[in-house]
């Protein structure tokens, strides 16, 4: 998988590029729903990585190098184990991510995985206690939707506070879906909020072409606020 992303915060323009993979332990069966949901349906074990260099246009500044491991494991009885581990390295400071989740299938196409995250950088450490819903349920005339919904509880050094996300997908066929998000993050005297649509199109069950468009903010009681615009497009291969 490759990414390329073009993007705003403040008033400093960026752009980046990025790769990523995923190994799964046994071939992924494809005919059970949407292919972007393929992994999921067929409850698949894996691992993947993922690395993004943001380069700001700002004299001076360092590109922001992100670098991610992970994985996730579903046993015969359903039960899910998920690990990750990742760092951004932004020049002068670095941010170190560790994510731990067990969770179970509800049914064939729901699931709920409760993480724990610890996030350590150079000025605080800050810890997540999550639940995520995921699920694709299937519509008329070869169509379904998927769904995500995540509430957490956040503990920084100084304050604590809580996060909501949601999301939905609606897949016109197997082939092509198009998706709407949102989150909101409350923690002291921050708060932040983004909003982002997406698309996934598969013109063979080889290939993947996905987009993604987002718009966020983050309010500083006092300190004023920082808007964030992007837009992230790339495609995927599968073997």
């Amino acid at each position: 998988r490759q990414v390329y992303t073009d993007g705003e915060v403040g008033s400093v323009d960026y752009d980046g590029f990025g790769v990523a993979g995923e190994f799964h332990f046994d071939k992924v069966d494809t005919s059970k729903g949407p292919l972007a949901e393929a992994s999921f349906l067929d409850k698949s074990s894996f691992v993947n990585f993922a690395f993004l260099s943001i380069e700001p246009d700002l004299a001076g500044a360092d590109d922001v190098d992100t670098t991610n491991i992970g994985g996730r494991f579903v046993t015969a009885s359903n039960l899910i184990i998920e690990a990750d581990w990742s760092t951004v390295d932004a020049g002068n400071s670095d941010t170190d991510t560790i994510r731990v989740g067990v969770g179970t299938y509800l049914n064939d196409n729901t699931d709920v995985v409760v993480s724990y995250t610890t996030e350590d950088d150079d000025n605080a450490d800050v810890d997540y206690l999550d639940v995520a819903f995921h699920g694709v349920n299937p519509l008329n005339q070869g169509a379904s939707v998927g769904y995500d919904v995540a509430v957490g509880y956040i503990d920084a050094d100084d304050d604590s506070g809580y996060k909501i996300d949601v999301g939905g997908t609606y897949y016109f066929n197997n082939m092509f879906g198009l998706g709407l998000s949102a989150g909101i993050t409350d923690v002291g005297d921050v708060s932040s909020d983004v909003i982002s649509v997406d698309a996934t199109f598969f013109p063979n069950e080889q290939v993947e072409l996905f987009a993604s468009i987002f718009d966020g903010s983050t309010e500083t009681n006092g300190g004023g606020d920082i808007d964030t615009d992007g837009i992230l497009i790339g495609a995927a291969v599968r073997f």
